[in-house]
């Protein structure tokens, strides 16, 4: 493992690990807090099995996540003004500014990545979160947004390339005075999605699967208030294309 700090502004932390049965703790405080990597750069660049990483990032940061996982059975847990107790329970910080961004790309099997984003009653910035699984089965995203936001909002993504089958989707976006957008794009079988969003502002939801005949994908969609249920290509309609013997099942309840 490698890892690069600068100084106290910009937190900058790269990471590049390899190997099995790895646990990593990262706390960012304060600023600049950056564990910066993109899709097809090796910087933030964990490949493995069982592994465990768990950021927290928070407090008045401007905190950043972008981090690329290759392997199985490993599980991403990143809270953004949240903290993964011991307990197993995320926690607030106290300074929830918002603002926070944070990217996993995953390429294995049965790999879990939980994203947690909060700022408090006085910020207006919003959140954006985006998960893809650009190759593997069985894998299982939750993503959580809450507090303020304002017409900056929530933004959520999720995507699951062609024949990456039997994924949990689970995306929750709970805020009485943000904007909520939640994308979700999936191109393979045996998916289970299902989109939250509360609130009396402002809810879409851009949802479009394109579906094989080897099994179904079942996907739920809640809103509560200025709602919009539609495609991510066009902004206008959803479409969902099942296969002749597992079909879709699509739930939606619009309040």
């Amino acid at each position: 493992m490698i890892l690069l700090c600068t100084s106290a502004w910009a937190n900058d932390i790269f990471i590049t690990q390899s190997g099995d049965n790895f646990d990593l703790h990262i706390v960012q405080k304060g600023k600049n807090n950056q564990i910066k990597g993109t899709s097809g750069n090796t910087s933030a660049q964990v490949s493995g099995a069982n592994t465990i990483l768990d950021i927290n990032q928070g407090v008045e940061g401007d905190n950043l996540l972008q981090l690329n996982v290759d392997g199985t059975s490993n599980k991403v847990i990143v809270g953004q003004e949240k903290f993964y107790s011991t307990t197993g329970i995320f926690g607030n910080d106290t300074n929830s500014y918002g603002n926070h961004t944070a990217t996993v790309d995953i390429t294995g099997d049965n790999n879990e990545v939980q994203i947690v984003q909060r700022n408090n009653n006085t910020s207006s910035a919003g959140h954006t979160s985006s998960a893809i699984i650009t190759n593997g089965n069985g894998n299982t995203i939750h993503t959580l947004q809450t507090g303020t936001g304002g017409s900056n909002g929530h933004n959520s993504y999720v995507h699951v390339n062609d024949g990456r089958d039997g994924n949990t989707v689970d995306v929750f976006q709970n805020s009485d005075t943000a904007d909520h957008k939640a994308v979700v794009s999936v191109y393979s079988d045996n998916n289970n999605i299902e989109i939250d969003q509360t609130g009396t502002v402002q809810n879409k939801s851009y949802v479009l699967f394109s579906h094989n005949s080897s099994g179904p994908t079942d996907f739920s969609l809640t809103q509560n208030g200025g709602d919009t249920y539609g495609n991510p290509d066009t902004g206008s309609y959803a479409t969902v294309t099942c296969g002749n013997v597992g079909g879709c099942t699509v739930t939606v309840t619009q309040n």
